[in-house]
């Protein structure tokens, strides 16, 4: 195991909690990087006072605290929103605030791939000003389906045609709105257009989605985690436990957080799985 793997946990995990109580807890179950997650929908109160100057100044004082490097901005929205251009600006001068190198997000439903390319371009010169990466992430649901396959990401890179763009693969989002795809051959075949990558591991129950600490769910990810480590791609457990998807792929969250003893086991077990298959950064 010579190759290591840099690990994150996405912030998801904890939503409802207030983020000091989360980043103690990230260090105590063994991680030293963290994914903020600032996803539109998936998590609560996504407001524009987030991608401030202030809490930049806040995030950077409690990683600092709790010796802790920020890995990625997760920032899901519509990327076709008329607000996008100007919205996504503002987020990539928060990544480059709060030191964090790259910002995911899925994209849009299909019949907006046109206005989707456009945005993206418009936005590369700031990522080229702040020195931070846009990795595009498939959809986990029918609101962002204008990215479902790998075809479809490589496409899109293609049309837009800047190193500043690049794909964050989600298997877990594949079972969960693509499963009639090689999960597996996917995943693969898209680390090479990769600069960052979401572990997700899921359960059916009742024909809907639920998330869990990885290796109990049903993607094998020995050879994917492998080929990440020899890739250098860093990596995140997007394990959003406090939301699940139905059988047609609608995210439903919890109104009640997730106990914090549920989260550190999952996070604990989750580490302790890769761990097995490579060395951990």
């Amino acid at each position: 195991m010579s190759n290591s793997l840099q690990l994150a946990v996405n912030m998801s995990i904890y939503d409802g909690y207030d983020l000091e109580e989360a980043l103690f807890s990230v260090k105590k179950c063994g991680y030293n990087y963290f994914e903020l997650a600032y996803n539109l929908g998936y998590v609560s109160k996504v407001n524009s006072e987030l991608f401030s100057e202030d809490n930049a100044n806040y995030i950077n004082k409690l990683k600092h605290k709790h010796n802790l490097t920020v890995s990625a901005l997760g920032c899901t929205m519509n990327l076709a929103d008329d607000n996008m251009v100007a919205a996504f600006k503002e987020r990539i001068k928060f990544a480059h605030m709060i030191g964090a190198p790259f910002l995911n997000t899925c994209v849009a439903k299909k019949d907006e791939h046109n206005v989707v390319v456009a945005n993206l371009k418009q936005i590369v010169p700031d990522l080229n000003k702040y020195g931070c990466i846009l990795c595009i992430e498939n959809a986990g649901d029918y609101d962002y389906n204008a990215f479902t396959s790998l075809a479809d990401g490589v496409n899109m890179l293609n049309e837009v045609a800047s190193n500043a763009i690049a794909l964050n693969w989600d298997p877990g989002n594949m079972v969960t709105y693509a499963a009639h795809l090689d999960i597996n051959q996917q995943a693969m075949d898209a680390i090479t257009y990769c600069k960052h990558f979401h572990i997700k591991d899921v359960k059916i129950i009742n024909e809907e989605f639920y998330f869990c600490a990885i290796g109990d769910g049903i993607i094998d990810y020995s050879e994917i985690v492998k080929q990440l480590a020899v890739k250098n791609i860093p990596v995140s457990f997007e394990i959003p436990l406090k939301m699940h998807r139905l059988k047609d792929s609608t995210p439903i969250r919890s109104e009640h957080k997730v106990d914090i003893d549920i989260i550190e086991n999952t996070l604990v077990a989750s580490l302790n799985y890769v761990k097995k298959l490579v060395n951990v950064k």
